[in-house]
């Protein structure tokens, strides 16, 4: 990561010798998130992780494959050449929150060193509900682009890559019984990785104002640590919509 950082400010750095001028602008935006992979899934079981006390209850397979609303805010800075090509670098906070629908509740077999096991405190029983894994990043994303000029519109193509680095991941939702209990969802995961997305953008200025579309593939496995004969995967999908002002 220093090796990119410092790659970036010599960029920036001989960009401005020959950059028609530097623009600065900050963004809001609004997106879809989903994981992509052979994990990933529409559907999942709640487990209940204690049986005794206040339960802790988890999802089996928090890696949904629906799409759920997610959001972000962004400062961004880009030279631009006289030829049209374009040197920037955006950063920002997101948070970005998968789906995954619920239809079973169920209660895990713990370990117990007198008896060997202690058997579920119930069988599986239908539900109806769904799950978000929601995380928090600060991303990063260096590109390198080209403006087109449209009349009066500046069309800005910028392919380039996120670094989002993880801040928190939660599993959180509620699931109802057929006699209408609630069940609900809220559990901390650990060791998230650095999500790396290769990621495709638009942006259509008009004066100050502008338009941005986005289009991220996440590299990343986030099971890349589960131990198995069998190959786990799951990795990010993410669609931005936003709004920018040029502020310099």
């Amino acid at each position: 990561m220093k090796r990119l950082l410092l790659t970036l400010m010599a960029l920036f750095t001989g960009t401005h010798l020959f950059a028609q001028k530097i623009e600065v602008s900050a963004q809001a935006y609004s997106g879809l998130f989903h994981f992509g992979g052979r994990s990933a899934t529409a559907s999942s079981t709640v487990v209940q992780s204690s049986i005794t006390g206040n339960p802790d209850n988890y999802t089996n397979n928090p890696y949904g494959n629906k799409n759920a609303i997610s959001y972000g805010i962004a400062a961004q800075v880009q030279a631009v050449s006289k030829n049209g090509f374009i040197f920037g670098l955006q950063a920002g906070y997101e948070f970005l929150q998968s789906k995954v629908n619920i239809g079973q509740y169920a209660s895990a077999v713990y370990y117990d060193p007198n008896v060997n096991y202690i058997a579920p405190a119930h069988p599986d029983f239908t539900v109806t509900g769904h799950a978000n894994l929601e995380n928090r990043f600060i991303n990063l994303n260096p590109y390198i682009g080209y403006r087109l000029q449209l009349q009066k519109v500046n069309l800005d193509i910028l392919p380039g890559i996120d670094v989002g680095f993880n801040l928190s991941t939660y599993d959180t939702g509620t699931v109802k019984d057929n006699d209408d209990r609630v069940y609900t969802i809220d559990r901390k995961i650990n060791n998230t990785p650095t999500d790396v997305r290769l990621r495709f953008g638009l942006a259509a200025t008009y004066n100050q104002f502008g338009i941005t579309v986005s289009y991220a593939h996440g590299l990343t496995n986030y099971e890349s640590n589960v131990v198995s004969d069998t190959k786990f995967e799951a990795h990010s999908e993410l669609i931005r919509f936003g709004i920018s002002c040029q502020l310099l």
